[in-house]
């Protein structure tokens, strides 16, 4: 009965790595050939790593929140040649320029709706350069390749602090209209990201997993929820960037993010283009219930983190280099209150509150010159 029982399990395995084996030659002959299928998301871009599908012509109006304009963001058109009398602003970012509220409630938008307000005799429109998953990376051959094509009057970079350094290694790819990571900062998530297979698994059981966990009918989150489980766990991936003793790996990562921010700053001074970055606080450095909250979740020290060290360095990059930025932080320490916070519950980006703080902040740090004769 061993010996039969030892051949059933040695055939079982052999059987299971067949299949595996044949599934990921399959996957890697397969998945680069599929057709894009109608109303996916995503589409490559060879500069930049991907954008946004645009919308198709009609299919939305200018100003609709489904909108994707015909660069892959979503915003209104925007002409590629500035008009006359017009200052151009180009918001540069993730997904807090993309916005998780209506565009209407954008930080982006409102600080134009405030500069055209201040300054009613001269005309600004803002562009909002933007996608969920962009890094300095993606930003760096975005700005290069595409945005200071655009003419602008002044680049603001939006950098956030949660994601932007620690997220560098994950690198999306767009594949047949689809989203897939074929790397991660976790060394074994790393070299099972290797496996098309995987990632194909891994695509479709996030996809389904978010779709159950931020359905309006899977699960009630109120104003007053600070975090859950899904929050925790997403959190906990970004806490490496506050540690007071930064890895080794660590470190690489942030030489990475500078020499992407580096890059941007020497092509805005080829071009003459003045830059300001914003640095944009976790929800984790404003909040400090929520940040005990995801420290006693995840079984760590708080003495083992600096939750003010990535603005401090970043602050100390820009200084060397005579950037100019705008740091969030303190301003949405001293706004936030609990029975009005300035993030979506379990989420990592500012609800409409925030929003507005963001944008008034921004639109007095802007520092245009007078419209361009043409």
């Amino acid at each position: 009965m061993n010996r039969n029982l030892r051949g059933r399990l040695l055939l079982t395995l052999t059987a299971t790595v067949l299949a595996l084996g044949f599934g990921e030659i399959a996957a890697r002959l397969i998945l680069p050939h599929l057709r894009t299928p109608q109303g996916t998301a995503w589409i490559r871009d060879p500069e930049c790593g991907f954008r946004l599908r645009p919308s198709a012509p009609g299919e939305f109006p200018q100003n609709d929140d489904r909108h994707i304009n015909r660069d892959g963001f979503r915003d209104r058109d925007h002409p590629p040649v500035k008009p006359a009398g017009v200052r151009r602003i180009l918001g540069v970012g993730d997904s807090f320029v993309y916005g998780a509220v209506p565009l209407a409630d954008n930080f982006l938008r409102i600080s134009e709706r405030l500069l055209n307000a201040a300054a009613p005799d001269d005309s600004t429109e803002v562009l909002l350069l933007g996608a969920p998953g962009y890094s300095p990376e993606n930003e760096a051959a975005l700005l290069e390749n595409f945005g200071l094509g655009l003419d602008p009057d002044l680049v603001v970079l939006n950098i956030f602090v949660g994601n932007d350094i620690s997220g560098i290694p994950v690198r999306g790819e767009v594949i047949a209209g689809r989203m897939y990571f074929p790397h991660s900062p976790i060394g074994w998530l790393n070299l099972l990201r290797k496996s098309r297979l995987f990632q194909m698994t891994e695509s479709m059981v996030y996809r389904r997993l978010k779709d159950r966990v931020r359905g309006d009918e899977a699960r009630a989150v109120s104003d007053t929820t600070l975090c859950d489980d899904l929050y925790l766990a997403m959190v906990g991936h970004n806490l490496p960037v506050y540690r007071s003793l930064p890895s080794p790996q660590l470190e690489k990562l942030w030489d990475e993010t500078t020499g992407y921010l580096d890059r941007m700053v020497i092509d805005c001074h080829r071009a003459g283009v003045p830059l300001l970055v914003v640095l944009i606080p976790a929800e984790e450095q404003v909040d400090p219930r929520v940040r005990d909250r995801i420290l006693a979740g995840l079984s760590l020290e708080p003495e083992d983190y600096d939750f003010d060290l990535p603005q401090r360095r970043l602050r100390a990059w820009a200084a060397d280099r005579e950037v100019k930025v705008l740091d969030l932080l303190p301003v949405m320490r001293r706004e936030h209150r609990p029975a009005a916070r300035l993030y979506l519950p379990c989420d990592t980006h500012w609800n409409a509150r925030g929003n507005a703080l963001a944008a008034r902040e921004l639109a007095a740090a802007c520092e245009l010159p007078g419209p361009a004769a043409h």
